[in-house]
């Protein structure tokens, strides 16, 4: 009798942990997906993301990422022989930083963020354009950033 509880508090086990896998709502937020079982593990809880980033023109030297762990940041790179120059930001060769925005007035600026978290939740989805360069090279690209994608 006492093997069989064992057993089957064992099969009961695997069966939750495959559960907890099972996600019932996806969202390009971390903090707005459901899944069965026990909660995803880690430390993204974001509420907020950035959507459809489009790089019109960069040199290959400037990559950019979104990192939507917390809210939703760009993370650039500079890989080029000159350093990057977005509006008031300057990311210097072979550095990398994480970027947030910022309501200044009426207009979008973008703000160096440390870490991953941003501080911005919109009340509503805005599109973001961002011009800058590099040396020489024009850097231009737009993204979404979202209002909170749940509760």
């Amino acid at each position: 009798m006492r093997s069989f509880r064992y057993s089957l508090i064992i099969c009961i086990s695997i069966f939750l942990l495959i559960l907890s896998g099972c996600i019932i709502k996806d969202s390009p937020a971390p903090g707005c997906r459901k899944s069965i079982g026990f909660p995803m593990m880690g430390g993204c809880s974001g509420k907020t993301a950035i959507l459809d980033l489009e790089i019109e023109y960069a040199p290959e030297c400037v990559i950019i990422e979104v990192n939507n762990c917390n809210g939703g940041v760009l993370n650039i790179r500079n890989t080029c022989e000159a350093d990057i120059r977005l509006h008031d930001i300057v990311i210097p060769t072979n550095d990398s930083v994480s970027l947030d925005v910022k309501m200044v007035d009426g207009s979008i600026e973008l703000i160096q963020s440390h870490g991953n978290f941003s501080v911005f939740i919109p009340v509503e989805d805005m599109r973001i354009e961002v011009m800058g360069e590099t040396g020489i090279d024009p850097i231009k690209f737009s993204f979404t950033k979202t209002k909170p994608l749940c509760e």
